[in-house]
């Protein structure tokens, strides 16, 4: 770890027990920033897409199924063998040895390139239908501040013009906890780099898998994951879905942090559950194939009845991919919404798009980023076609590992508002289409004239408008 940042790390370290000491402590009350800390490097994702070398996504042919079940069936000698049977005997239809799944038809293969021989025999023998690159995809995160005092604490939930911000700026987020905080039942999927499962603000607001006994080393539920009580990690491939970096534990916090337990900061919906689904390794980088299985989980855990209702995804990468939308047309037909944070290049989403943010469909919905004072974020894409509407996202406040707090600039720090307001909502009408939920979300944004013609919506969400409407 570099040096700087360590520095800044230990800086903020004190600064977080300062606010757990006195809960009370103000943003004009703390020393600012020590000399040579300036801002972390921004980072501005993959601006040119970057493939996973070796790997491609395959979406296979009935045919493949059905040799690859066959060939399965003689190797093992039972009528239904396992699913890693399958797995292998359809790597071994391609010349390799193993393959990940993603769905039904959609396979993650490693050790091949989308233009090797093997794979033009492939489609030759009827083996497959469609071959991706595997897209390298990282979070969206923006350097914070580099003056502490510059901002107030949480304005992007309640702005009063503190700091030389502009008053009601803010999500309206104390108006609408009015009308609910959330319900429990109703489940946020972080998928990111994972999330603290100790923080004393986050480790109420874990969402826990009832179908599953923890630590017996057995799949109870019987979906593919053996004791995944708080979702999974599809990085180290098991049940431990921590955070080595930071940034799915700050969105995690955002959307859930635990409110008037006299310390730290709130969520924009305390009353919900988040469940982490970690995609992204300790550098913040992953790829589409694990963010695809990662959506698919969600999607499963819906369909066995958990109310997961909302996907947070405040990361991109990579090009358009028919295989990421049709999970994400999955998704939409589970009934579930996608938050997707719009980018952190200063791009026209309309002219070059980023995914997954720019994939239209009716469940997506892509978010940008304001500050105090209204204006879209230095850092945040824009389109007023390809984006929906803006949130919070410069100098915001939310957990960080090993119970600390931190603030951070972003489209990923806009994106998790924008979940946290949908899963109140969700929480108060239960019964809604993402499709519905997408448009109340457009048409209770407070309009700010300097967004005209940089969004389909132009202005910053409101949680309370959203539950009026």
């Amino acid at each position: 770890m570099e040096v700087a940042l360590v520095r800044r790390i230990l800086f903020f370290v004190t600064l977080s027990a300062l606010s757990l000491a006195n809960p009370n402590l103000s943003c004009q009350t703390l020393p600012g920033m020590p000399p040579g800390l300036g801002p972390l490097p921004v980072n501005r994702g993959y601006v040119t897409p970057v493939e996973q070398q070796g790997q491609v996504i395959a979406k296979v042919t009935q045919a493949a199924l059905n040799k690859a079940l066959s060939n399965a069936r003689k190797t093992m000698g039972v009528q239904k063998p396992s699913v890693a049977a399958v797995r292998s005997e359809l790597a071994k239809l391609f010349g390799l040895r193993t393959s990940a799944s993603i769905n039904n038809n959609t396979i993650l293969l490693k050790g091949i390139s989308a233009n090797n021989p093997r794979i033009q025999v492939a489609f030759r023998k009827g083996l497959a239908e469609k071959i991706e690159p595997n897209f390298k995809m990282r979070a969206f995160q923006a350097a914070p501040n580099d003056t502490f005092y510059k901002f107030g604490l949480m304005w992007g939930l309640s702005n009063t013009g503190q700091n030389g911000g502009v008053e009601n700026v803010d999500i309206d987020a104390p108006e609408a906890w009015s009308i609910t905080e959330g319900n429990s039942d109703v489940v946020v999927a972080v998928i990111d780099t994972g999330v603290s499962q100790s923080h004393l603000d986050l480790k109420s607001r874990l969402w826990e898998n009832p179908r599953e006994i923890p630590n017996n080393n057995l799949d109870d539920d019987k979906n593919g994951f053996i004791d995944d009580v708080r979702g999974w990690d599809f990085i180290g491939n098991d049940n431990l879905p921590s955070d080595q970096n930071m940034h799915g534990t700050h969105v995690a916090g955002t959307i859930a942090a635990e409110k008037n337990n006299t310390r730290g900061v709130v969520g924009v919906a305390p009353g919900v559950k988040v469940v982490s689904l970690r995609v992204l390794n300790a550098k913040g980088e992953g790829d589409a194939a694990g963010v695809m299985q990662a959506i698919q989980y969600a999607i499963a855990l819906r369909k066995a009845g958990v109310n997961l209702r909302v996907i947070n995804l405040s990361l991109g990468g990579g090009e358009s991919s028919d295989s990421f939308k049709e999970v994400l047309q999955e998704a939409y037909k589970a009934g579930i919404l996608v938050v997707a944070a719009a980018g952190n290049e200063t791009n026209d989403n309309d002219a070059k798009p980023t995914y997954p943010a720019s994939y239209e469909l009716p469940n997506v919905i892509s978010v940008a980023a304001i500050d105090s004072k209204g204006i879209l974020a230095s850092f945040s894409n824009f389109g007023a076609k390809s984006v929906d509407l803006a949130a919070p996202g410069v100098f915001i406040w939310s957990t960080f590992p090993f119970g600390f707090y931190f603030f951070l600039d972003g489209t990923s720090m806009a994106a998790p508002h924008v979940s946290g307001v949908a899963a109140l909502v969700y929480s108060k009408n239960p019964g809604l289409s993402p499709e519905q939920v997408v448009n109340i979300l457009r048409s209770s944004v407070k309009r700010i004239s300097g967004l005209e013609g940089k969004m389909v919506a132009p202005g910053v969400i409101s949680a309370a408008k959203a539950l009026r409407f």
